[in-house]
């Protein structure tokens, strides 16, 4: 039997009788998380000029008025730890021929920076030349949610390419789509 869509978020709910139901497992938890597409995006910033990052499938527009992002990062990250120090982050939104260096560069020791080509934005941010869209950002509030922090920036620069074949993350794998063409 299914959650309610008004369900408090919580792996651990109190049905209207009163009685605390078995908490889901994490593996179910996710298996139901990756039915749902997601763009992939390598999050960048340069702390003491080094750059670094984090791949990202949390990504998501949250305001255009100011114009706001979000992506969350694990609490646990020590990339993560690092970039924060900066107040400022890159997204670069991946195309399908990252695929290969997106799979390379989530494992937590991974060289993320090892044959690519960037540009510094403003602050230094680490910026993707061939990205489909860079956004360069300001970090306005960080909030605790579980086990990651959800980051709110506001968009201080951004490029976009003509560039449509985007790199999709779906079933705990990566893939592409083929968009319709524009009307």
């Amino acid at each position: 039997m299914g959650r309610s869509a008004l369900a408090p978020v919580s792996a651990e709910t109190v049905d209207a009788g009163g009685s605390t139901p078995e908490p889901f497992d994490a593996a179910a938890f996710r298996t139901a998380l990756g039915r749902f597409v997601t763009g992939v995006a390598f999050v960048t910033a340069a702390p003491a000029g080094e750059p670094t990052g984090l791949i990202v499938n949390s990504l998501a527009s949250v305001s255009l008025e100011p114009p706001l992002v979000s992506f969350c990062a694990a609490r646990s990250s020590l990339t993560w730890s690092r970039m924060r120090r900066t107040g400022r982050f890159g997204v670069n939104v991946l195309a399908r021929h990252h695929e290969a260096f997106a799979v390379r560069a989530t494992p937590p020791e991974a060289d993320r920076f090892a044959n690519l080509d960037w540009d510094p934005g403003i602050g230094g941010v680490p910026l993707l030349s061939d990205a489909l869209a860079t956004l360069d950002c300001e970090v306005i509030a960080e909030h605790p949610a579980g086990d990651h922090w959800i980051v709110v920036g506001r968009v201080d620069d951004l490029r976009s390419s003509d560039v449509r074949d985007p790199l999709v993350f779906f079933a705990g794998a990566f893939g592409g789509v083929t968009p319709a063409v524009s009307r």
